[in-house]
């Protein structure tokens, strides 16, 4: 990649990033602060779980800002990779600040808002080609025997093969980008609709199962075959974090659901979901940033385990509530929140068993890259 090329890709990032932080803070002042008047105040009155909501949203994207900059200012082995994933990750802060990035900078109505709600499509499309850029570069650029078709493959499946092996080439996805834009674009001037509208085509979702493909393959053709499978694994680990999130919540939605509890004043499933998917974006970012001798099949066995505990937690609880209204004789019906508190109970005693139990069922667990890691 060329120094300009190097500089670019910076440039862009930084921009993303900076243009995602300040429209997500100029969101909160609108909202509540009132303080800085970047933006025109809101007038209605917003809910305290709402701006709970909404302060953990721009948390997130923070993050995701943060950590976007600093892998595309990462100097090292894998400094290409860093910089296709500071791609991904800054367009997805800056997505994901679409409401502040408007307030902040959208025109009056006119030519002028109808360019600058289309740039977000060139966002999410720079998004795409930074994730497939990443997956084709880490933890090594897919070479040698890596690109040869498998024998066993069908005949009627080698030019897709042979596309996706031309795919990896670096300028491979900005030029198939760039003119799956043109081609959306004129599909929705020729159709008479407004070219903002062109990221809700169905084609569109077309292109985003495609980059998804792309993505799996290419992790699928270094997953088990890398040299350094430690670094795979912290991509394990940010998978671990977004199923714990939602076995949690799974788990949240049956107690609440067998109790009839009214719902609390917080977004908590939406808050757990934050939360899980800042420990996606930070294993991401471990994955090439960190240097130190922490394995991460410990992370995921640990997550695991933890994210187990507390859902059997949940679904222990639902069920002695379940049985204690539902299952019990007339009369000797107890009160709500007993099961919970019997369940919680339990957990807590059986807490450091339980941990130790299920990280060793892990352990045992075989996949490919961790338990590499594991032997060595």
């Amino acid at each position: 990649m060329s120094t300009f090329s190097i500089i670019a890709v910076r440039i862009l990032v930084t921009l993303l990033a900076v243009i995602a932080s300040v429209g997500q803070v100029a969101y909160l002042d609108a909202l509540s602060w009132h303080a800085l008047g970047w933006a025109a105040p809101m007038s209605a009155q917003m809910s305290p779980p709402f701006l709970t909501l909404m302060t953990t949203d721009a948390l997130v994207s923070f993050v995701a800002a943060g950590l976007a900059i600093v892998l595309v200012l990462h100097e090292g082995r894998r400094q290409a990779a860093g910089r296709a994933l500071a791609l991904a990750l800054a367009a997805w802060s800056y997505l994901t600040a679409y409401s502040g990035v408007t307030v902040l900078l959208r025109p009056d109505a006119g030519a002028a808002r109808s360019l600058f709600e289309a740039h977000f499509l060139i966002v999410e499309m720079v998004g795409l080609i930074g994730l497939v850029r990443f997956t084709a570069l880490f933890p090594e650029p897919l070479v040698g025997e890596q690109l040869a078709p498998p024998p066993t493959l069908p005949g009627w499946l080698r030019p897709a093969h042979a596309i996706s092996v031309w795919m990896l080439r670096p300028s491979a996805p900005w030029i198939v980008g760039s003119l799956l834009l043109a081609g959306l674009w004129g599909l929705m001037i020729a159709r008479e609709q407004a070219i903002s509208d062109a990221g809700l085509s169905p084609l569109m979702d077309m292109v985003r199962l495609l980059a998804a493909t792309l993505v799996v393959l290419n992790l699928r053709r270094t997953w088990g075959q890398a040299g350094d499978v430690g670094r795979l694994s912290w991509l394990l680990v940010a998978l671990v974090c977004l199923l714990s999130a939602l076995l949690v919540v799974i788990g949240g939605n049956v107690l609440m659901g067998v109790t009839e509890w009214p719902e609390p004043p917080f977004a908590w499933r939406a808050l757990l979901l934050d939360v899980g998917v800042l420990g996606f974006l930070s294993a991401l970012a471990m994955s090439v940033l960190y240097r130190g001798a922490a394995k991460a099949s410990v992370a995921v066995r640990r997550i695991a385990s933890l994210a187990t505990v507390v859902t059997l937690g949940l679904f222990l609880a639902a069920g002695l509530e379940a049985l204690f209204h539902g299952g019990m004789p007339a009369g000797f019906s107890l009160r709500t929140g007993v099961g919970t508190l019997i369940a919680f109970v339990i957990v807590v005693s059986t807490y450091r068993s339980l941990m130790r139990y299920l990280e060793g069922f892990f352990a045992h667990l075989h996949v490919p890259g961790v338990a590499e890691e594991q032997s060595t």
